[in-house]
C-alpha cells in the first residue's frame, strides 16, 4: 500500500506522515515537499524511521521534490496535498482561497498526467481547493474529496460529551456545510447512545450557540496558543484513510461535490456526509434536516459558491 504526501514538510504533512507510517498495512510512504524543504523531509525521515525502530516497525519512505511529482505519486492508492499558505492569525480559510488554488492547480495538474489516484485535499479553504482538484484533474467525483467539517464534528463531538459528562464514544453528531464560518451544526442528527439529544436531562441548558462558536474558533485559538495545529488534522485525516483502505463503509463528513443529492443543490464541493469505501466515495447520504438547518447550509452553499467563482479560472 503506497501513499503520497505533498507537502510533508508542513505542521500536518509530517504529522500525518508518521502516524501513517505506523500503521503497519501501509509499507510505502512518499514525503514530498518544494525543493528548499528537502533536508527537513530528510530529517523528518530520519526521525520517522527512528520512531519505527523504537516499535519494531519499519517502512519504506521514499522523498521527492515537487518537481519530480508525476514519478513520485504514481502507484499511489492516496494522495494527500496539504501544501500551501497557511492561515495566520486574524485570516479566514476564504482569504487564503487565490493563494491556494494556484497551488492546487498546479500539482493536481502533475499528478493527473500520469498517475491515477485518490486525492485527499488538506489544504485550505478545503472546500474551494476540493473543487479546483475536481475541476483541474478531471477525476471522477469519487476521487477526490477533501477533510472538510470531518475535524469540525469530531470537535462538535467532544463538546457534546464534555457537556453531558458521557463517554465520547456514546456521541454520534455531525457538522456539514462549510469548513468555516458557516458551518451547520445538525442538533437534528445528534443522539447520545442512541437516545435523540433533545430527549436527554439537561438539554434545555445546553449552551449551543457557545458551543458552536468554540467550535467555529477552535483553529484560530489554536493558531494565536501555539503557531498551528497539527495533531487534531491529522489524526482526523489518518482516520479517514484508514477508513478507505480497510474498506469500512464508514459514514464520515467530508467536502464532496454535491449532484442535487441533499434538496437538489449541485455545482460545489461542500462537508456532507458520504459513504467511504475502497473506491474513495461511495454514496452521498442524502440527509434531511430541519428547515433551519436547510437554509443556514444554504447559506454556507451560497458563500462557497461566491468564493469558487472568484478561483474558478485561476
Amino acid at each position: 500500500m503506497k501513499i503520497s504526501v505533498i507537502g510533508a514538510s508542513g505542521r500536518i504533512g509530517s504529522t500525518v506522515s508518521f502516524l501513517l507510517a505506523r500503521d503497519p498495512i501501509i509499507k510505502h510512504i512518499v514525503l514530498i515537499s518544494r525543493e528548499k524543504s528537502l533536508k527537513k523531509l530528510e530529517g523528518i525521515r530520519m526521525d520517522m524511521y527512528d520512531a519505527l525502530a523504537a516499535e519494531s516497525r519499519d517502512a519504506e519512505i521514499e522523498i521527492y521534490s515537487d518537481k519530480e511529482i508525476p514519478d513520485a505519486v504514481d502507484g499511489s492508492e492516496i494522495t494527500v496535498i496539504s501544501a500551501g499558505v497557511p492561515r495566520k492569525d486574524g485570516m479566514s480559510r476564504l482569504d487564503l482561497a487565490k493563494i491556494n488554488a494556484k497551488i492546487i492547480k498546479n500539482y493536481v495538474k502533475d499528478i493527473s498526467k500520469t498517475c491515477d489516484t485518490k486525492l485527499f485535499i488538506v489544504t485550505n479553504p478545503v472546500d474551494i481547493m476540493t473543487q479546483k482538484a475536481l475541476f483541474e484533474s478531471g477525476y471522477d467525483r469519487s476521487q477526490v474529496f477533501g477533510l472538510g467539517t470531518h475535524l469540525d464534528s469530531m470537535r462538535f463531538k467532544v463538546s457534546i460529551a464534555k457537556y453531558f459528562g458521557v463517554h465520547i464514544g456514546e456521541v454520534r453528531t455531525r457538522i456539514i456545510g462549510e469548513h468555516g464560518d458557516t458551518m451547520v451544526p445538525l442538533l437534528s442528527a445528534t443522539a447520545i447512545g442512541g437516545i435523540p439529544i433533545s430527549r436527554m436531562p439537561g438539554f434545555e441548558n445546553l449552551p449551543y450557540k457557545e458551543i458552536v462558536e468554540l467550535v467555529k474558533n477552535r483553529g484560530e485559538e489554536i493558531i494565536k496558543l501555539k503557531g498551528g495545529s497539527e495533531y487534531g488534522p491529522a489524526s482526523a485525516v489518518v482516520n479517514v484513510i484508514r477508513t478507505i483502505i480497510n474498506d469500512d463503509k464508514r459514514v464520515l463528513t467530508l467536502s464532496t461535490y454535491l449532484d442535487g443529492e441533499i434538496d437538489g443543490i449541485s455545482g460545489i464541493c461542500i462537508g456532507v456526509p458520504v459513504k467511504l469505501g475502497k473506491k474513495g466515495i461511495e454514496e452521498i447520504v442524502p440527509i434531511k434536516i430541519s428547515p433551519e438547518e436547510l437554509e443556514t447550509f444554504r447559506h454556507s452553499v451560497q458563500v462557497l459558491k461566491a468564493c469558487w467563482e472568484e478561483v474558478k479560472d485561476i
